[in-house]
């Protein structure tokens, strides 16, 4: 009577064992991304504002855990939550800031080149429209202005661009 005990539970021994290697291969090959933004927010939820649970700088690494355009759900150091696909790439190649410097790329460069909008292009433009050069200082000021998402969400609340109340944007 032991004895099919013992078989079952040597058969089930044998099936861990063989499933430990497929469960290490799955953990092996889950996807990694590349933040590509200066900080990016891992939110508790899938809105633009949503309470932030970690802050991740360029170029480190998150695991993509879910997809639900254009929100992924991914881990960071033992933290999961939702990030904007746009913060992320799996690009291995990709160009970070910390590497534009070192090729003297602008930080902008990059993600306008992709758009048509070089510095190049830039230039030809403010040439001929100079009547936008007020227009250009202050977005190169509104760039360079760091803006804390309790600021943000002070700002939506007065200009009742969104209900807090609601829990949500509009």
């Amino acid at each position: 009577m032991k004895r099919p005990r013992l078989a079952a539970r040597s058969r089930a021994a044998l099936a861990v064992l063989l499933a430990l290697p497929l469960l290490c291969a799955v953990a092996w090959t889950a996807e990694k991304l590349i933040v590509i933004e200066k900080e990016a927010a891992i939110r508790k939820d899938k809105r633009t504002y949503g309470p932030r649970l970690a802050s991740v700088k360029e170029g480190e690494e998150v695991t993509l855990l879910e997809r639900a355009e254009p929100w992924l759900r991914v881990e960071y150091k033992a933290v999961q939550g939702w990030m904007s696909e746009s913060a992320v790439t799996d690009d291995p190649d990709v160009v970070l800031s910390k590497d534009r410097a070192a090729r003297g790329v602008r930080a902008t460069e990059q993600s306008a080149a992709g758009r048509g909008f070089t510095p190049e292009v830039e230039k030809e433009y403010r040439k001929t429209n100079p009547n936008l050069d007020r227009a250009f200082k202050f977005l190169d000021q509104l760039e360079a202005t760091k803006y804390t998402d309790d600021k943000i969400l002070k700002f939506l609340e007065e200009g009742r661009l969104v209900d807090l109340t609601a829990g949500g944007e509009k």
